[in-house]
């Protein structure tokens, strides 16, 4: 595959002065981030407000969140009086049972799957600004179209029609395609998933769908969380070249949210080792170069092993001018960038631009991105990631990160991996590390003292050594 420096010129220059616009994501969508502040996701604004986007989106059904309640009374009113000739008695009395149903202290009240789809992008809270609001709800579109670009083409929503009356009219009421079916529909924001991980949340995904009403509606919100912060866990590291088995998981520990950890524990030795502190300052400088690499070969190609896999059809000596242009291209301009701006500068002295492999190649571009990167842009992406994270899965202890799993989505994620069948302890592990997460032995202590706790550990005899597991959401 030829590289094609016209992308590069057409997608990272403004097209008016010709100058070069720090932009990412033009030729390959991978995290549900922006380089600027106008989006945030943190524990203010919640993640739940994702769902929602994600089931109109699943849907296809422009319905709008009930974020005000009066304007929902009035519309299913109308709907009552007109469409089903109801008087106008039975239609208050209908009123005062979906006050009753749906709405406690004013907020949403989820009872129906049917009703996912109706959760607002951000919660009524009046000491969040208006402000950020809308960054919550930009930040809430991300996660839920990163979500949404999980899901196979072919995955089809089961029927969630209710025999319920009062649900189903409130569905006819508020909904332009209340059956809820349909083909996929297609977002702008398309994003590039690890197939492996494409492959488990499918899967997981049909699983949950298929437990009962209330099942879904408590634990969908944990099953979405998990996938969101899943899929960055492993796309982060990555993002390097020095990254190229794309096909497995990277192996993380984990401790549970009550366990201590001391600064040597196996959880926060493989965070630092996996993405330390300068790794993560770099996020925008990694994503940017291989999103200019994704670029000028075409779009959506991949990481940097699918990368390899398609340049690698070209011979080198056929790539070499246009290697050694895109980064003489990029440096020049970089630097003139930085030359303009009093308060920054670049973190790294001029480099040659002569390469003579393909990894020479990706080595110097990366070094560039990362060494070329506007200091603004350091705090505000790693900022993104741990926000994240930190709603469930990361905490700061003792100035170390650590990932935890709260008991909540450990009893979760053990129906989600046993699918509610009998399971060897050990396998159960096993299958945790499919995942990426590992325990240590002192954890598994952990983790078995708390589920003997709940009575779901149990032996196959009174003598016998191997322990099952069964839990049933």
């Amino acid at each position: 595959m030829r590289i094609n420096i016209s992308e590069y010129k057409e997608h990272y220059h403004d097209k008016k002065s010709g100058k070069l616009i720090d932009n990412w994501q033009e030729g390959i969508r991978i995290l549900p981030f922006t380089s600027n502040p106008t989006s945030a996701i943190d524990k203010s604004g919640g993640i739940a407000g994702a769902t929602g986007l994600f089931f109109r989106l699943f849907e296809n059904d422009d319905v709008k969140a009930i974020e005000d309640f009066q304007e929902t009374e009035a519309i299913v009113k109308s709907f009552l009086i007109e469409e089903r000739k109801m008087d106008e008695h039975q239609a208050d009395e209908f009123i005062n049972m979906l006050r009753d149903i749906m709405m406690v202290n004013g907020t949403l009240n989820v009872t129906d799957v049917a009703f996912l789809k109706y959760i607002p992008p951000v919660p009524k809270d009046d000491l969040i600004s208006e402000k950020n609001k809308k960054k919550y709800k930009a930040g809430q579109t991300k996660i839920a179209n990163f979500l949404y670009s999980m899901t196979a083409d072919d995955f089809i929503l089961s029927d969630q029609d209710s025999k319920n009356i009062f649900t189903q009219l409130l569905k006819d009421s508020l909904s332009s395609n209340p059956s809820g079916l349909g083909k996929k529909k297609t977002t702008e924001e398309e994003y590039y998933v690890l197939p492996f991980i494409k492959r488990t949340f499918n899967e997981d995904l049909a699983w949950l769908l298929k437990q009962d009403s209330s099942a879904i509606v408590r634990y969908i919100h944990l099953l979405l969380h998990f996938y969101s912060c899943y899929a960055i866990l492993q796309a982060l590291p990555k993002l390097s070249y020095k990254q190229d088995d794309v096909s497995r998981p990277t192996k993380y520990y984990f401790i549970l949210k009550s366990e201590k950890a001391s600064v040597t524990h196996d959880a926060v030795m493989t965070w630092k080792q996996i993405l330390p502190k300068h790794y993560l300052d770099r996020i925008f400088g990694h994503s940017q170069a291989l999103d200019i690499l994704n670029c000028v070969l075409g779009g959506n190609v991949g990481f940097y092993s699918d990368i390899r896999n398609e340049i690698e059809k070209t011979p080198f000596e056929e790539n070499k001018d246009d290697c050694e242009e895109l980064l003489r291209l990029y440096q020049e301009e970089k630097r003139y960038v930085f030359s303009q701006r009093s308060s920054e500068s670049a973190s790294i002295d001029e480099i040659e631009t002569d390469v003579n492999s393909y990894e020479e190649f990706f080595q110097k571009f990366e070094k560039l991105c990362c060494g070329l990167q506007s200091p603004s842009y350091i705090s505000r992406m790693r900022k993104k990631v741990i926000d994240l994270l930190c709603m469930r899965f990361l905490q700061l202890r003792r100035g170390n990160y650590v990932l935890v799993l709260d008991n909540e989505m450990l009893v979760f994620l053990i129906a989600m991996l046993t699918k509610n069948k009998r399971t060897k302890l050990d396998d159960l592990y096993k299958r945790f590390v499919d995942y990426g997460i590992v325990f240590n032995r002192g954890s598994r202590i952990a983790i078995e003292a708390y589920l003997m706790k709940l009575n779901l550990l149990d032996r196959k005899s009174d003598s016998g050594e191997a322990q099952y597991v069964k839990v049933i959401l």
